[in-house]
């Protein structure tokens, strides 16, 4: 379903600012650059059906990988090929807008991720139960804390009715009741035979949903394989 190839990633970091139009059109300053290399020949096959975990420190590469597999990002070198449709679950909530009541931004978010307005009319009321905001419907989203938020976005986000997810640290928004449906939405997908990867620190929730996992560290991949043996090598580095 997903192979990534010898694929590599490097951002030009700036040290110097121009902040005026007058600066960038006439140049004045000098720029200098730092180049980082977010990922360094990483190659990967996913097939149908898989789970696979990205762990890491922070900073080793696992949300650019995502995002390049997403085609958010385009690699510097190599190469990814996807079979089938994607549901990212990358930036929660990217699309809400708070001025609009809850019931205005399901259909906002939903539309945004690919999911028809029919199905979203239809699904209304199980969405707003699910994220446990339901007599908040009519209210401006803006009202909400920043946990019923997230909770609404990742609600709405598993609608989205993609054989393949893409899933960066989603699993850490609510409380510990929400987090529990949302682990049960990703194993019933699981079983369904979807295909995902996942990014979290949580390894006893990776262990649970994924067979295999993958180390990334320094923006290479420094292990692939079952959960205990991958965990063992990240706690050594």
């Amino acid at each position: 379903m997903i192979e990534v190839r010898s694929v590599s990633k490097v951002f030009a970091i700036p040290h110097q600012k121009r902040k005026t139009v007058f600066d960038r059109v006439f140049g004045r300053g000098h720029y200098t650059y730092e180049t980082f290399h977010a990922l360094r020949d990483v190659s990967l096959r996913i097939g149908a059906g898989e789970f696979v975990g990205l762990i890491g420190r922070n900073g080793g590469g696992k949300s650019t990988l995502l995002r390049i597999v997403a085609g958010i990002y385009p690699p510097t070198t190599g190469s990814v090929r996807v079979e089938g449709a994607m549901a990212p679950i990358l930036e929660l909530g990217v699309g809400f807008n708070g001025a609009l009541t809850v019931r205005d931004n399901v259909f906002l978010y939903g539309v945004l991720l690919g999911v028809p307005r029919k199905s979203l009319e239809a699904r209304l009321d199980e969405v707003l139960d699910q994220a446990g905001i339901g007599r908040f419907e009519d209210a401006r989203l803006e009202t909400l804390s920043t946990g019923m938020r997230a909770r609404l976005a990742f609600t709405v986000a598993l609608l989205a009715d993609a054989p393949i997810l893409l899933v960066d640290e989603a699993l850490a928004v609510g409380d510990e009741e929400f987090q529990l449906q949302c682990v049960s939405a990703l194993e019933r997908r699981r079983n369904e035979g979807r295909t995902a990867i996942l990014v979290s620190h949580d390894f006893n929730l990776l262990r649970r949903l994924c067979p295999r996992l993958v180390l990334l560290e320094g923006g290479a991949v420094r292990e692939d394989g079952p959960p205990d043996r991958v965990i063992e090598r990240y706690r050594a580095l």
